[in-house]
């Protein structure tokens, strides 16, 4: 077995168990949302950087239909984005407020860069860390302010 299959393996595990683990069962359909946003803000996004040569995925899951990974934005990063809005310091000052940003979108970009390093599932062509954390802490801002208003429309 290669060590992209066992990182996808290993990847998809965590994410279930802490999605099934952790997450209160008052909070799951804000979960469910947050989910399905982040999934589509994903997809989206990864479909612009292999569109624009930014991202390669040399090791897919369903190389013969897409040129992008399955995993990674379909299960892994939406991940990310629940915990991001499940944890988000409602009541506390800007600088909790900054840091849990930097948190979540710099351990999204270092998951993602040490993918890139260790096996062939991303290859950075015009892509760096700092780009990422950037780009990824506009992601999760986006996130925020959809589950935010569709968390308003609710009560």
């Amino acid at each position: 077995m290669s060590k992209e299959i066992i990182v996808i393996i290993v990847s998809w595990i965590i994410a279930i168990l802490c999605l099934l683990k952790f997450i209160p069962k008052e909070r799951m359909r804000e979960a469910h949302i947050s989910f399905l946003f982040t999934q589509t803000l994903a997809w989206i996004f990864e479909f612009i950087q292999v569109h624009f040569g930014l991202v390669e995925f040399p090791f897919r899951e369903f190389h013969h239909t897409t040129k992008m990974s399955f995993s990674l934005h379909y299960l892994v990063i939406p991940s990310f984005g629940v915990f991001f809005i499940l944890l988000y310091p409602l009541n506390n000052g800007i600088f909790r407020r900054v840091l849990h940003y930097l948190i979540f979108s710099s351990a999204i970009a270092t998951y993602s860069t040490l993918v890139e390093h260790f096996t062939s599932l991303i290859e950075f062509k015009k892509w760096n860390w700092i780009i990422a954390v950037l780009v990824d802490c506009f992601l999760l801002w986006f996130i925020k302010k959809f589950i935010f208003w569709f968390r308003k429309e609710l009560h």
